[in-house]
């Protein structure tokens, strides 16, 4: 649902990065995410160009260590064109590490502890977070690489966090890159956010520079 805005991408590769963010899972226990984007142009436009796509994928995290995990990725995209159908689909398995020296937090210097000191609560609390995934995708040949780093603020059960992403694929005759920015705002599971996506193919004159909105 998070990425509905972003769908129109997948007309020339798939531009979801690679896992669920900064935090890698714990020991002996996992995370499961499934996606679902649709995409429909309902109304055409300048070249009388319409499509219609669907993207399903399931994202699987297991916790091998204390610092690192194995991730499984499965995706499937189904377009309808005006040249007719076509299927595409991405594999990918890597291992995620935490990477503890890059957790340096996004605010600038000190504006955490000013907080701290001029608000009046006692429960406040920071989490600095970033992972570095290394893996193939789709082929032995095609490497992919994802850093990310997050930076979270908690007062009882709400929380306000901001993350990076940096997603990069290459072999094989693909050179894709992806640069995103998310900034989020929860209370307990519920989360309210925007994000900003670039996706650039450098074998190719396309890039994309997309906003969308998402609840969790």
């Amino acid at each position: 649902m998070r990425h509905l805005a972003t769908a129109f991408i997948l007309l020339s590769g798939f531009a979801s990065c690679a896992h669920a963010g900064a935090w890698v899972a714990e020991k002996d226990k996992g995370k499961l995410i499934a996606n679902r984007i649709e995409h429909r142009q309902t109304t055409q436009n300048i070249v009388h160009f319409r499509h219609q796509e669907i993207y399903r994928s399931l994202l699987l995290e297991y916790g091998l260590g204390d610092d690192f995990a194995l991730t499984v990725k499965a995706g499937r995209q189904k377009s309808r064109l005006p040249q007719g159908r076509r299927r595409n689909e991405e594999n990918r398995l890597g291992l995620m590490f935490d990477t503890k020296p890059l957790a340096t937090g996004l605010l600038p210097p000190f504006v955490y502890q000013l907080a701290k000191a001029a608000l009046p609560f006692k429960d406040m609390r920071r989490e600095k977070r970033a992972s570095l995934t290394l893996g193939l995708q789709d082929e032995v040949d095609i490497y992919m690489a994802t850093l990310a780093l997050a930076d979270k603020i908690s007062i009882g059960r709400f929380h306000i966090s901001q993350e990076i992403e940096f997603d990069q694929i290459r072999g094989g005759g693909r050179f894709w890159r992806n640069w995103l920015y998310r900034f989020t705002l929860g209370f307990g599971s519920v989360s309210l956010g925007s994000e900003a996506l670039n996706y650039v193919d450098y074998r190719s004159p396309y890039g994309a520079l997309t906003h969308n909105y998402y609840a969790e």
